[in-house]
């Protein structure tokens, strides 16, 4: 653990190796819904109920944890039923897997997210929910953002979940006027609605990083006390980027 903050991110390839500096790798994206499978129905990739907890690097200590959901995910609505909880629960249980990362970009079904993270809980595996925390959430005038929001106050309630993790960047990183206009915002509007600090991760992405927005993210990070820091695109970090936030969440 990096003093009080955890680092992680997230690959889409199960032979991709977490940095040594991680304390949470997450891999999927587990796009297709209904069969539980990378990909998509037509084409689908792997299945954490057909593949184990990868042990592709011995030494790694951390968190390893799938991904529901994900960038195209479908159908909305998921999980749908009973069934489909004790599915997503059984896979982790049964392959080893330290838990679960629930990435909501295809209008999940909270109430049964929630049930589906008091099953994992009951046999001590992780949880953390995923979201984009941009101009949709900060102004809940809006259809989405209003659902957004309502999602984050029903699953903090519910304390099944581990980390909130705030999607702060698209593609690549935002340009700095949004970021302006959207992190801090994002971070004090799940405060407001009872998420604690801890509990809050910022996520950015090594595509389009530079020093400013590296360093924008990292002060909130220290600012607010937050949980840490996760990054999309890890492996295109460049040495010197890793080197800003070992240094600089380390001290």
């Amino acid at each position: 653990m990096m003093n009080n903050f955890i680092l992680g991110g997230w690959s889409q390839s199960l032979t991709g190796n977490p940095l040594n500096e991680f304390d949470v790798m997450m891999y999927g994206m587990v796009t297709n819904l209904d069969g539980l499978t990378t990909g998509t129905q037509a084409s689908p990739g792997w299945s954490p109920e057909q593949h184990n907890k990868p042990d592709n690097q011995p030494d790694f200590k951390g968190k390893t944890l799938w991904v529901y959901g994900g960038g195209g995910c479908s159908p909305e609505g998921r999980p749908a039923s009973r069934e489909e909880v004790l599915r997503i629960a059984e896979a982790t249980k049964s392959r080893g897997w330290d838990g679960v990362d629930f990435d909501d970009e295809c209008n999940m079904n909270i109430e049964l997210v929630i049930d589906a993270m008091t099953e994992l809980k009951k046999c001590q595996k992780e949880t953390s929910f995923g979201f984009i925390a941009g101009y949709a959430y900060n102004h809940p005038e809006t259809n989405n953002g209003g659902k957004t929001n309502e999602k984050i106050k029903t699953l903090n309630l519910s304390g099944q979940c581990d980390r909130f993790i705030h999607y702060c960047y698209g593609s690549a990183m935002w340009n700095k006027e949004d970021i302006i206009n959207n992190v801090i915002p994002a971070l004090k509007r799940s405060l407001a609605h009872g998420v604690p600090n801890k509990k809050c991760i910022l996520a950015l992405t090594a595509r389009g990083l530079n020093d400013w927005n590296l360093n924008y993210f990292i002060d909130q990070v220290l600012d607010f006390n937050l949980g840490g820091l996760f990054i999309w695109k890890y492996e295109q970090l460049t040495p010197q980027s890793l080197e800003t936030i070992k240094t600089r969440l380390w001290k």
